[in-house]
């Protein structure tokens, strides 16, 4: 696997996916679901990146391992920096999507990982939740940036609902009242008399 590619990605949909893997339309769903195969996008499934990472799940060398673990340091890295990057100064709307998008490559790659090498189902379970809570809370951060560069403080979802983005830096922490301490109750002799 590379970090790179030179081409543009082709995009199809899930039987035709389904057909150049020569597996069933049942199975890739099923290993969309488990996260072997990456989820798809608008688009549809991009066909190269899911023939690579099925060919690797089903008969991967530990040598093409060891160059995807050492791809997916490579991606974090990079997202990291470019997390960074979005956050300075001089960073504008651009900075924001490229760091967006190489978190979520990053996740993606890493969530392929854990559906591959984990040795459980409670550990994969586990390191599903740290990414999915690490992408979530990154996304959100590079969003509510995003809104501040472009002015703007409130966002419109789908169901039409109006939500306020407010920066970190403006969040003030909430008292929360203490909790009312009860009186003890005297407890009951164990002992028979």
């Amino acid at each position: 696997m590379t970090a790179t590619r030179s081409s543009e990605p082709v995009f199809v949909s899930q039987i035709e996916l389904a057909r150049d893997l020569n597996l069933n339309d049942r199975r890739v769903r099923q290993l969309v679901d488990e996260r072997v195969l990456p989820p798809a996008r608008p688009e549809g499934h991009d066909l190269e990146l899911s023939r690579q990472r099925y060919r690797l799940f089903s008969s991967g060398s530990e040598r093409e391992w060891d160059l995807c673990f050492d791809e997916a340091e490579d991606i974090a890295r990079i997202a990291g920096e470019l997390d960074k990057r979005a956050f300075e100064d001089d960073a504008g709307l651009e900075d924001v999507k490229a760091a967006s998008i190489a978190i979520q490559r990053s996740t993606v790659l890493m969530s392929f990982l854990t559906a591959c090498k984990s040795k459980s189902d409670a550990e994969r379970k586990m390191f599903w939740n740290i990414w999915d809570r690490e992408e979530g809370q990154a996304l959100s951060a590079l969003l509510a940036h995003a809104m501040k560069l472009m002015g703007k403080t409130h966002l419109r979802t789908d169901d039409a609902e109006l939500i306020e983005m407010v920066p970190p830096e403006e969040r003030i922490a909430k008292k929360r009242p203490r909790p009312k301490k009860k009186r003890g109750r005297a407890k009951a002799s164990t002992r028979r008399r």
